[in-house]
């Protein structure tokens, strides 16, 4: 319980009529909406960083023993999709079902993202998310922004092949994206 501004001005009115030496019973209320809606919203941003931290910690235990590849660029049997992790030192990871020619669109692509910054777009984008959890406006902000993130990617890795590439790189990617 709480004294509220309005209970405030009730207790100091009972404060000034109440003879001096008698007792006297102060008002307070149990919380109100704006009290409850504030818990509700601690509440859900508490929920999504544990997810969040749960979700890294599980990837990051799926990883641990991805293999080198190159600098900067692992194959983990454990992982569907490929996927760049970190924020100040970004480390792409590549399953570890791509034949050859698939992991160069691949590293082409996850490179570009690091090139732009995506993964620091999108850290920052969930944060927000974290904030305005309550808001589906955010919630389908994120979900363009991060589908822009990809197709604008594939965008360029497309441009940089020459045209007999950009089947296989399509295939590719159609094969990422249906898991055959």
């Amino acid at each position: 319980e709480f004294e509220s501004p309005g209970d405030r001005a009730i207790n100091q009115w009972i404060r000034e009529n109440t003879p001096p030496g008698e007792p006297f019973a102060q008002t307070s209320r149990s919380l109100d909406a704006q009290t409850y809606l504030t818990f509700s919203w601690l509440t859900g941003m508490i929920f999504m960083l544990l997810r969040s931290v749960v979700s890294y910690w599980k990837l990051r235990k799926r990883v641990r023993v991805a293999i080198p590849l190159r600098k900067g660029i692992y194959i983990a049997d454990d992982i569907d999709t490929p996927f760049v992790m970190g924020i100040f030192r970004p480390v792409i990871y590549l399953p570890g079902t791509l034949d050859k020619a698939e992991r160069e669109y691949i590293i082409a692509h996850e490179r570009h993202h690091i090139r732009r910054g995506d993964h620091v777009f999108k850290a920052l984008g969930f944060l927000a998310l974290m904030i305005h959890w309550f808001n589906p406006l955010v919630w389908v902000a994120f979900v363009l922004a991060s589908r822009d993130m990809e197709m604008s990617c594939d965008e360029a890795v497309i441009h940089k092949f020459s045209e007999d590439v950009r089947a296989d790189y399509s295939a590719s990617l159609l094969n990422l994206a249906t898991g055959h």
